[in-house]
């Protein structure tokens, strides 16, 4: 488990498919705490001691890397629409542009 903060530490609603309430969302999806370290929200995992200083967020993920059918899940996970018959392409763009609106 993770805790996002957001920037606003009063900002309560929703962004990247996570609902904030006073500036903090909690998620157990990998992609999501990687997509968040990113875009320069503290993240605080669980397994991370007071005295352990977080490690450096991953590098950016290559979304044209997922297949096909991961990108659908994570849209379907986003409550994003697409076509069943969106090629991927398509489905990289909305799925770019969902997470891009965020907060």
């Amino acid at each position: 488990m993770a805790t996002i903060k957001s920037p606003n530490p009063q900002y309560t609603g929703v962004s990247a498919s996570l609902p904030f309430v006073k500036g903090e969302a909690k998620t157990e999806d990998p992609w999501l705490v990687g997509w968040f370290k990113n875009k320069g929200y503290e993240v605080v995992e669980e397994d991370q001691l007071p005295n352990n200083p977080p490690t450096d967020p991953p590098s950016e993920i290559d979304i044209s890397k997922l297949t096909k059918d991961e990108i659908k899940a994570k849209l379907d996970e986003l409550n994003v629409d697409f076509k069943s018959d969106d090629n991927k392409d398509v489905l990289i763009e909305k799925l770019n542009e969902v997470t891009e609106t965020g907060e």
